[in-house]
């Protein structure tokens, strides 16, 4: 299976519709989602399918990862999945996730491939089940909470007091199995008030997120931005990295920058930050 790639905006688009695909393609998403799910009416899938090969092939000429979100129900999931495989995209984002033993079954169906797996948790099953199917197979890669489809069956307006805790609840899930969490608390669908959208993804940085999803190209410039290292933050982890190898070197087990004591874990906070900037630098300087 590859190595996933930076994943600091996943752009939805209807499968089935040409124009936005190209306009996606010469966009700043870093993966494109290719839809056959709720973005698709059901008359349209077919044809959504049939042009999953010829958007994923475009959406790699552009250095772009690429992505499908397959249908929920048993009888179309069969007819997505043979679908995804002859695409070769890089990633399936599984909606609607309540057990381990959906997530094993497309695993399964994907053993041939290189084809990673991103699970949505959209329902109160799914969230009582998160340690399952987080730890479910290798080939997920990360989860993230639908949290329209969460709000509506909880009852509950989709905002940061509503949200948080079931966050947390899935974010502990990942961190416990080693992968990733997507998303911020907060609505989707806030794509015509950016400043709006802004707030909700900038106040969910601190709980260990590493990317979300828009269903708009205007969102994207705002995932991008807020999911990338801040310069600051990049120097300071600079620092910290240094001063505690210094501190290694010196036979210390601590070590202070800007004030405050640096250990172990605050020193390897400070390398994954930088990995990640690497990450992202490494993108940028793609053609």
């Amino acid at each position: 299976m590859k190595t996933p790639g930076i994943m600091r905006s996943l752009l939805y688009v209807p499968g089935q519709n040409d124009k936005l695909v190209s306009k996606a393609v010469v966009g700043a998403a870093d993966v494109i989602v290719l839809d056959l799910e709720d973005a698709v009416p059901a008359s349209s899938k077919p044809e959504a399918r049939q042009a999953l090969a010829g958007h994923c092939e475009r959406i790699r000429a552009a250095g772009k990862q690429s992505a499908v979100r397959v249908n929920a129900p048993d009888e179309l999931l069969a007819l997505d999945l043979p679908a995804v495989i002859d695409a070769g995209c890089d990633l399936l984002v599984l909606p609607k996730v309540e057990s381990a033993k959906q997530v094993q079954h497309v695993a399964a169906t994907l053993a041939d491939t290189e084809i990673g797996i991103i699970g949505l948790v959209e329902s109160p099953a799914g969230l009582l089940n998160a340690p399952e199917i987080a730890s479910a197979d290798a080939r997920l890669l990360a989860l993230s909470i639908g949290t329209e489809d969460l709000s509506f069956d909880m009852g509950m307006t989709p905002c940061w007091d509503s949200l948080l805790v079931p966050t947390m609840q899935v974010n502990i899930a990942c961190k416990a199995a080693g992968i990733e969490l997507l998303g911020y608390v907060g609505s989707i669908a806030e794509f015509r008030d950016i400043d709006a959208f802004e707030a909700s993804v900038s106040r969910s940085l601190t709980l260990g997120i590493v990317g979300g999803f828009a269903i708009h190209p205007a969102q994207i410039e705002v995932l991008n931005r807020l999911f990338s290292p801040d310069a600051a933050d990049v120097a300071q982890a600079q620092r910290i990295v240094a001063a505690f190898e210094q501190a290694k070197r010196d036979h210390l087990g601590v070590a202070a920058v800007d004030g405050k004591m640096i250990d172990l874990p605050v020193a390897l906070r400070a390398e994954r930050l930088l990995a990640r900037q690497a990450l992202v630098t490494g993108k940028q300087d793609k053609p």
